[in-house]
C-alpha cells in the first residue's frame, strides 16, 4: 500500500510552495506543515499527464500554466479553450491552443472545441483539429447535451480517428430531479446522458469530466458504473473525502484519468490522498491516458 498523506497536509505545504493556477495571482502561503519536503517529494515521485486543463483563460498565461504544472511534477496536459458560440469563435479558440501546442509540443496535447449548433463548421473544426494532431473533442460545454443528435456525426468522426469525447458534466440535484434549483445551464450533461451515448457508441472512449465538478459524485459513479466505454477524469474543484476512493471502487481504476481542470495542487493531493496503491497511482497518473494517446498515435512518453 502506498504511504498516504492527508489531503490538508498536501494542501497547505504546495499552496506554501506554489500558487496553484485557480488563483496566480493572489495566493496565500497555507500553515507550517512538518516535513514539507516529504510531501512534495512524494507529489514529485509519479510522472503525470493532465487529461483536462486550459490556457488562456481569466488572464492565466501560458507561462503561468507551465509554472504551476512544473511545481507539482506535471510533464503534459491535453488543454482546450471552451469558449465560442459562433464559428469564427471557436475557430479562433482553437488557434490559440494551436498556437500554444507548436510553441511547446513537449508539454501541451491540443483539444477541439465546436459548437455543434453549426453542423458543417463544427465538423470542419474538427477535421482541421484532429489533422493538426490535436486528440479529440473536448471540453466540450453546454451548447447541446452529448446525447443530443447535433453531436451524432461528430462522435462518429472522432470513432473513425480513434480520438476520444470529453464532455463537460455536472450532477447537481436541480439537473437530476425537478423542482430542484441549479445554477447550471438546462443542456449540461449529466451522467444519464453519457450513458445513452455510450449505448448508441459501444465504440467510443468517451470522458466524463471533473468527478469534481460539483454536484452527487456518487450518482455520477454509479450511473456509469455499468458502461466501461466511459472514462471518468479526476479534475474540478470539489475535493470531498472519499470521491476518489468511490471512484475506484465503483468504476475500476482503469477508468479513472488525472486531471486538473486548473486546480493543480488539489488535484495532485486527492489522488495521494486516496487509497491507491504505487501500481493504480501510476495508472491514474500517467498509463490509463497515455493509453487512449497511443490509440489516437500519439504518445506522452
Amino acid at each position: 500500500m502506498a504511504n498516504r498523506i492527508g489531503r490538508r497536509q498536501f494542501l497547505a505545504v504546495s499552496g506554501a510552495a506554489a500558487a496553484s493556477a485557480s488563483s496566480l495571482a493572489a495566493a496565500k502561503p497555507g500553515p507550517a506543515v512538518t516535513p514539507p519536503h516529504a510531501v512534495m517529494a512524494e507529489a514529485l515521485k509519479y510522472r503525470k499527464v493532465d487529461s483536462h486543463n486550459h490556457v488562456g483563460a481569466g488572464g492565466i498565461t501560458v507561462k503561468d500554466i507551465i509554472e504551476s504544472a512544473d511545481r507539482v511534477g506535471i510533464e503534459r496536459m491535453a488543454v482546450s479553450i471552451p469558449r465560442g458560440e459562433k464559428p469564427e469563435e471557436f475557430r479562433a479558440a482553437n488557434n490559440k491552443i494551436l498556437d500554444a501546442v507548436k510553441q511547446h509540443p513537449d508539454r501541451f496535447i491540443g483539444q477541439c472545441f465546436v459548437n455543434p449548433h453549426y453542423p458543417r463548421e463544427a465538423m470542419e473544426e474538427l477535421n482541421r483539429c484532429l489533422g493538426e494532431g490535436f486528440i479529440g473533442l473536448g471540453e466540450l460545454y453546454t451548447q447541446a447535451k452529448i446525447n443530443d443528435p447535433v453531436f451524432f456525426p461528430l462522435i462518429e468522426r472522432s470513432i473513425e480517428a480513434n480520438a476520444p469525447v470529453m464532455m463537460h458534466a455536472r450532477a447537481d440535484t436541480g439537473l437530476l430531479r425537478s423542482g430542484f434549483p441549479t445554477e447550471a445551464p438546462p443542456a449540461t450533461s449529466v451522467a444519464d446522458d453519457f450513458v445513452d451515448v455510450a449505448k448508441r457508441y459501444p465504440d467510443l472512449m468517451l470522458i466524463h469530466a471533473h468527478i469534481g465538478g460539483g454536484g452527487d459524485w456518487e450518482y455520477m459513479c454509479k450511473v456509469l458504473r455499468a458502461h466501461p466505454s466511459i472514462y471518468i477524469d479526476t479534475g474540478g474543484s470539489i475535493t470531498d473525502q472519499g470521491m476518489i476512493d468511490f471512484a475506484k471502487t465503483t468504476l475500476g481504476v482503469e477508468r479513472m484519468l488525472f486531471s486538473t481542470d486548473c486546480n493543480f495542487e488539489t488535484g495532485v493531493g486527492k489522488i495521494l490522498a486516496a487509497d491507491l496503491n504505487e501500481d493504480e497511482r501510476n495508472r491514474v497518473f500517467w498509463s490509463n491516458y497515455n493509453d487512449i494517446l497511443r490509440k489516437r498515435g500519439l504518445d506522452a512518453n
